[in-house]
């Protein structure tokens, strides 16, 4: 009897200790955090962190501001002391400013610059893009431009030159004629330059001098308008050349060649 017992309480103690043993697994289980939570949870402690930081750094704004409104009343003091002292010297820069602008007999003012007389010549060259079949007159030209906006190069020894031309575009093909065809030279032909209307446009329009713009083959009709040129040197004739570079047909193999001429601007 007693070893029966004995066999129960062991059996019974067995059974106990391996529940626990399960229960503990299972509980484990159950309380692991989800990664949602985990993120959620790093989130915010950065939010806090953040917080902690922003209030750090105003905090130091706020010092700083203080600090800096300390030092700017101690330099105004200062130049409070010497105000006087600095009136009678701008007094005295300004009168200098006055006699020494009198003596150079410059005003400042935003008047036009010109190297010389303005003034218009007739040109009257034409000429035809073969292959193209576009028609370009060149009317005339103006030497000496005033222009305050390229009053410096004047001032250096250039000019401003207006071109006069007029294009009835070919129906051929299509595309463009653009001022970038007419180009000046002023050396003889070893160099040639684009044009600088864009930047003179408003000048030109106050002028009466109407600013070309690009012709559209498509648009058919006559186009008639002013390209500008500054050299950077001032020369008795200069010479334009009108270029338009070869091309091909979309959708075909035919290639259609470059067509260049020159001509010259004539001094007034």
């Amino acid at each position: 009897m007693k070893r029966m017992k004995r066999a129960t309480f062991t059996a019974a103690a067995l059974l106990s200790c391996t529940l626990a043993f399960s229960g503990c697994s299972l509980i484990s289980q159950a309380v692991q955090p989800e990664q949602g939570q985990s993120g959620e949870q790093s989130n915010a402690d950065a939010q806090d962190q953040g917080d902690q930081d922003q209030n750090a750094q105003g905090q130091g704004d706020q010092n700083g501001q203080e600090s800096s409104a300390d030092q700017n009343g101690q330099e105004q003091a200062g130049q409070d002391q010497t105000g006087g002292q600095d009136t009678s010297s701008d007094q005295s820069t300004s009168g200098s400013s006055s006699s020494t602008s009198s003596a150079d007999g410059s005003t400042g003012s935003d008047s036009g610059a010109s190297s010389g007389s303005q003034g218009q010549v007739s040109i009257g060259e034409s000429f035809e893009d073969p292959e193209m079949q576009d028609k370009i007159e060149v009317l005339s030209a103006v030497r000496n431009f005033e222009s305050s906006k390229r009053a410096s190069a004047i001032e250096l020894g250039g000019e401003v030159v207006l071109l006069e031309v007029k294009i009835t575009p070919g129906q051929k093909y299509s595309g463009l004629i653009q001022s970038g065809a007419f180009k000046i030279s002023e050396d003889g032909g070893a160099d040639y330059r684009y044009d600088q209307t864009d930047g003179l446009e408003a000048e030109m329009r106050a002028a009466g001098y109407e600013p070309f713009e690009d012709v559209r083959r498509r648009d058919g009709g006559t186009h008639q308008g002013w390209l500008a040129y500054v050299p950077n040197e001032k020369q008795d004739a200069y010479t334009i050349r009108y270029e338009r570079g070869p091309g091909k047909v979309l959708g075909t193999d035919e290639k259609v060649p470059e067509f260049t001429t020159t001509f010259d601007i004539p001094s007034v």
